[in-house]
């Protein structure tokens, strides 16, 4: 994933955090959320689709299609100063948690966690490359209501 300084540009324009820090410095560090952007370079959303979750929708009923997933929650933790343009960091994912959850409502939720990992550039002494940051996200397949 290329951070490029046009793209922090545009984002911080984009979300109202248009501050010189953002705008003016070819090297600028990003907004905390800028990570969010990584749908753009790397497919995510892996975690999804994986067997513990399909199999896991299946046990409750319900089909994990995009039609019945929601994004519940999104949290961002970096790890020493924030990338910053120029940087090019490498992404990989990983399933965290599946749950299978009764709403108020009694219907099925399939609530999953995972993490996105954000490194540097892979060294010879360090094949991940330094971590960077972490995107960890909550997302759940809510079954459908019944007409």
């Amino acid at each position: 994933m290329p951070i490029e300084w046009g793209k922090v540009r545009e984002y911080a324009q984009a979300t109202g955090a248009a501050r010189p820090e953002y705008l003016d410095d070819p090297h600028a560090p990003i907004p905390p959320t800028f990570l969010a952007t990584v749908v753009f370079w790397t497919p995510i959303g892996e975690s999804l689709r994986s067997p513990q979750v399909l199999k896991a929708c299946a046990e409750a009923g319900m089909e994990a299609g995009r039609h019945s997933l929601l994004s519940l929650e999104q949290e961002y933790v970096y790890h020493g100063a924030l990338p910053r343009a120029g940087d090019r960091l490498h992404a990989s994912e990983q399933l965290r948690d599946v749950r299978v959850k009764q709403t108020r409502s009694g219907r099925s939720m399939v609530v999953v966690r995972f993490t996105v990992s954000f490194h540097d550039q892979p060294t010879l002494q360090d094949e991940q490359g330094e971590l960077r940051a972490e995107c960890r996200y909550t997302s759940a397949y809510l079954q459908r209501e019944h007409p």
